[in-house]
């Protein structure tokens, strides 16, 4: 895209040509540069357009931290053009800036939660200048505590589950994966099943995130109770179709970590063909997950052989020119790195969640 200026930008020809392109770093580069090309042309409606869209696409497919600064630039714009959007595309872009912008805070361990707790006033202020969102804010309360205070977590679950659908709401097949993953959380498997009836009957509409945040939800709660005949049906099904960019890293960490002791070498090739998507991860709490995989597979492995060749990314630390590693010193390399980002996460938090999670790792073998 060649540069523009005042008299031939063309916001909504760049907006079709970007609807065009493929989810990925094509996109990425082309969303970064139209949001030059209005800024160029100074065109407000298109400053706020094109980064709204910036950040739902990282949000949604590829580093959601990377929505934050976007956000913040999106906000200080309207705040200088407040009239630059139509009313009804303005409360509906304000309130999915806010919630792309908050949401990722969960993952940064570094941000305080003082801040996190004042842009979630900043949020709940919103919802009621716009009478919409509050769905979207009791699920963002909920996701938050759960690393905290499940118990609490569910209760906000319950003030997100009791509020009204509107349209900003998440879509129903996603409301109900919310469901699963929190009766889960609090060990109410029937609960959960009562929650996934329609999606599993298929009675819902599925979106590019279901029935795969379901599916996540059961992988997850089987590899917690070490029940590894539930859970590998559910990583090859995950993996069959959920694995499709970064922003899936959560989904291919279960799915490693079962394949850890369900089929090794499948696990293996995959660490070799997606390290890079973790090492460059802004979002912390995918790169534990998938780090805590890793030292999960590379422990199996040290346990069968002393060394391995595996075509491991040039930025990794510990990088071989001859790609030939020591499984043990594999295992202790992301144990530690899993260690420390566990260790910041709770003592951001004041809970030990991490510390246990990373503790019950390691499924015990019969």
């Amino acid at each position: 895209m060649k540069d523009s200026n005042m008299t031939d930008f063309n916001g909504s020809g760049l907006m079709s040509l970007i609807d065009r392109l493929p989810d990925d770093v094509v996109k990425t580069n082309a969303l970064s540069d139209a949001i030059r090309q209005a800024d160029a042309a100074n065109d407000a409606y298109w400053r706020l357009v094109f980064r709204f869209e910036y950040a739902w696409h990282m949000a949604f497919h590829d580093d959601p931290p990377k929505a934050i600064p976007i956000g913040a630039e999106f906000n200080s714009i309207l705040k200088q053009y407040p009239d630059a959007l139509p009313p009804e595309q303005k409360d509906r872009m304000h309130l999915v800036i806010m919630q792309v912008t908050v949401d990722p805070i969960a993952a940064l361990p570094q941000i305080p939660i003082s801040e996190w707790k004042q842009l979630m006033d900043e949020f709940y202020t919103l919802t009621e200048r716009y009478q919409l969102g509050k769905r979207l804010y009791w699920w963002r309360m909920a996701q938050f505590w759960q690393y905290i205070d499940k118990e609490q977590a569910f209760e906000y679950f319950r003030k997100f589950w009791n509020s009204k659908r509107d349209k900003v709401s998440d879509c129903e097949a996603c409301d109900v994966s919310h469901a699963i993953h929190m009766s889960l959380l609090i060990g109410d498997r029937q609960g959960a099943d009562r929650y996934a009836k329609p999606l599993k009957n298929g009675r819902l509409f599925f979106c590019s995130d279901t029935p795969q945040l379901m599916w996540l939800a059961y992988l997850e709660d089987a590899l917690r109770h070490g029940d590894l005949e539930k859970a590998h049906p559910l990583a090859n099904k995950l993996y069959r179709e959920g694995i499709r960019d970064k922003s899936d890293l959560n989904y291919l960490a279960a799915i490693l970590h079962c394949w850890a002791y369900t089929d090794l070498d499948m696990a293996l090739h995959q660490i070799g063909a997606r390290l890079d998507w973790a090492l460059s991860m802004w979002d912390q709490k995918k790169k534990y997950d998938f780090y805590k995989a890793c030292w999960v597979c590379f422990h199996e492995l040290a346990k069968k052989q002393d060394s391995i060749s595996l075509p491991l990314s040039a930025q990794f630390p510990l990088y071989q020119t001859d790609s030939v590693y020591n499984s043990a010193e594999l295992a202790e390399w992301f144990y530690t790195e899993a260690q420390k980002i566990a260790e910041r996460f709770d003592a951001r938090n004041g809970s030990d969640y991490f510390k246990q999670n990373l503790a019950q790792a390691l499924i015990p073998q019969q």
